[in-house]
């Protein structure tokens, strides 16, 4: 059965770089991917002119939009030889977290693959708005986060960050195991914990995953009062490689905008891919 795959684009480097990164990643798998951008539509209202410039904007702005995602296919013909790989591209008005909602709907989609941030989007050391809102609203698919700094290749290692305290999504660590089976990269558990002694929970949640992860190369790290960037060092990471963590449904304070999403907590990681799971 194919995968399905969505990739947003703005048009970015950012976004390019995450969907060459996609067709990598599953070079050795059917899929179907789904190339989606979206733009804005202005209206002045019922009052308008038949005429109205606005509507010759509109028009100008879906026209601008075919034509990137045909410019798109074109590069992508270059890059891509597999038999086994489908594309399709969707332009739609609207915001681009209603039509993401609506087709990984439709679509049954997989995994969606996004640029760390997008073309208005350059501060340094911060993901990018749509980014983290796709991240925190998009709940039934995981999400991957691709860095423009990222080398394109095969990941080594994969790192697991979880306190095993979450109850696992099991279809979505299937994703997970997957691409650690096409890649032969190990997996790495990372745990980031002040009481190295785990409750009964955190035992059975522990015992989960490793069934679940059974014929993958995988190892379980502990280490205490140590920050994310330390513990991957720790690891030898390097650049290129892959984190993956659990983002935990937003608190009603974080849905109203008080306090970071889990990704801006850990930090922006401008040469590694990072898998968002959902718990």
């Amino acid at each position: 059965m194919e995968k399905k795959l969505l990739l947003p684009t703005d048009f970015s480097k950012h976004s390019w770089n995450a969907i060459q990164y996609a067709i990598k990643l599953y070079e050795q798998r059917p899929c179907d991917f789904y190339i989606l951008n979206t733009y804005r539509k202005e209206s002045q209202g019922h009052d308008s002119l038949a005429l109205d410039p606005e509507d010759s904007f509109n028009k100008l702005s879906e026209s601008r939009s075919k034509e990137g995602l045909g410019d798109i296919l074109k590069r992508i013909f270059e890059i891509d030889k597999s038999v086994d790989h489908r594309f399709y591209v969707i332009s739609r008005s609207g915001t681009l977290l209603d039509a993401v909602r609506d087709i990984v709907k439709k679509q049954e989609i997989d995994m969606i693959f996004m640029g760390a941030k997008g073309m208005h989007n350059e501060q340094k050391n911060k993901y990018g708005k749509n980014t983290l809102a796709i991240i925190q609203n998009i709940r039934s698919c995981p999400v991957m986060v691709v860095p423009n700094n990222l080398i394109l290749g095969l990941p080594e290692k994969i790192v697991l960050a979880t306190n095993f305290n979450a109850d696992f999504d099991f279809l979505e660590m299937e994703h997970l195991a997957e691409i650690a089976s096409l890649t032969k990269a190990k997996i790495k558990v990372l745990s980031l914990a002040k009481n190295i002694v785990m409750d009964q929970q955190q035992k059975e949640n522990k015992l989960r995953l490793s069934k679940h992860f059974d014929g993958v190369d995988y190892s379980f790290h502990t280490l205490g009062n140590v920050k994310l960037e330390e513990a991957l060092d720790s690891l030898e990471m390097g650049s290129g490689n892959m984190i993956s963590y659990i983002d935990k449904k937003p608190s009603f304070w974080e849905i109203l905008g008080f306090g970071k999403p889990t990704l801006g907590k850990m930090g922006y990681l401008k040469d590694t891919a990072v898998l968002a799971l959902h718990g």
